[in-house]
């Protein structure tokens, strides 16, 4: 009786340690979406997603708006996957914690000669839709058995986007005035979007419309950076700006900014999706333990009237 006792107490931990072990919700790279991650896995750097790269398992999240969820659903049927190389092998509603229901699909992916096991979990939220995949070789079944990959998955989690002071607050800088831009996105905790958006302040911000309009990005970077390495590091710089192609820069040189040394840089460029000609200027501007990047881009029509605007906002960032 004793052995039996002891055989089923040795049952149940093994039962239970797994859920013990993914009590608490983490948001990785301080995104909307959370989950308990299943043990062995830990956060990316940087990156929406949690891994183990011993197993080469990986845990992926995408943030979209809450319109998407419709369209994503139509493009989930086992035809269209299967063109993309994955195949569904289950397909069934979750409940989530925060009551929203939640689409698993269940599967493989064929990459090559390797299998990789798949899960898609699509979450429609109030105010985001949610997309997690887990995918890893099928040798890290064992390790990562289907029971446990989906009660992690059951424990996603939505919270409601921060506020623009929020948002703000997590910058490694201070913005004074915002020249009539406002706050898109955070990224990573050091690097912030900004945009003017059509609608003006008060505007709901699920339904702005920011083609075409200008839009600024600021960025701390660490490392002490050389005076004879400014000017190629600008130039480096200016030709990975998001959004915009064939940059040819017209003009740029040093100047002081806020009382500390810089490089400016205007060039012309072209607007990724429209291929509409833009006007884009970038600032670096050089602290001791690092410096700032500055990024405004706006319509090639509109460049005159907003570079007053984006030098004034560009002298009111400050690092904390």
């Amino acid at each position: 009786m004793r052995r039996l006792l002891c055989a089923l107490a040795g049952s149940l931990l093994l039962l239970f340690a797994p859920v013990a072990a993914m009590a608490q919700v983490v948001f990785p790279n301080q995104g909307l979406i959370g989950i308990a991650p299943p043990p062995g896995m830990s956060e990316i750097p940087g990156v929406a997603g949690l891994e183990d790269r011993e197993a080469k398992a990986a845990i992926l999240m995408l943030e979209m708006p809450p319109a998407a969820y419709a369209d994503i659903i139509r493009t989930f049927e086992p035809e269209a996957l299967q063109s993309k190389g994955v195949t569904i092998e289950q397909r069934k509603d979750v409940a989530l914690p925060g009551g929203e229901k939640g689409l698993l699909l269940v599967g493989f992916q064929s990459v090559g000669p390797v299998a990789l096991k798949k899960w898609i979990l699509l979450v429609g939220g109030k105010d985001l839709t949610a997309m997690v995949t887990v995918q890893f070789p099928e040798t890290a079944s064992a390790k990562y058995p289907d029971a446990v990959i989906e009660a992690a998955l059951k424990t996603v989690t939505l919270r409601v986007p921060p506020s623009q002071e929020e948002l703000l607050a997590r910058l490694p800088f201070t913005i004074g005035d915002l020249e009539g831009y406002r706050v898109l996105k955070v990224l990573g905790g050091t690097a912030v979007l900004l945009a003017k958006v059509k609608g003006g302040e008060g505007a709901d911000s699920k339904a702005v419309d920011v083609a075409g309009q200008p839009f600024f990005i600021i960025s701390a970077v660490r490392g002490e950076i050389r005076e004879d390495d400014r000017e190629s590091l600008a130039k480096r710089a200016i030709s990975s700006v998001p959004g915009v192609k064939e940059l040819r820069v017209e003009r740029g040189g040093p100047l002081r900014i806020g009382g500390q040394p810089g490089f400016e840089l205007v060039g012309k460029a072209l607007d990724q999706q429209s291929g509409k000609p833009v006007k884009v200027a970038q600032w670096l501007r050089f602290g001791r333990t690092g410096y700032l990047r500055m990024v405004g881009v706006a319509p090639e029509a509109m460049f005159g009237s907003e570079f007053d605007a984006m030098r004034a906002l560009r002298d009111g960032i400050e690092l904390r």
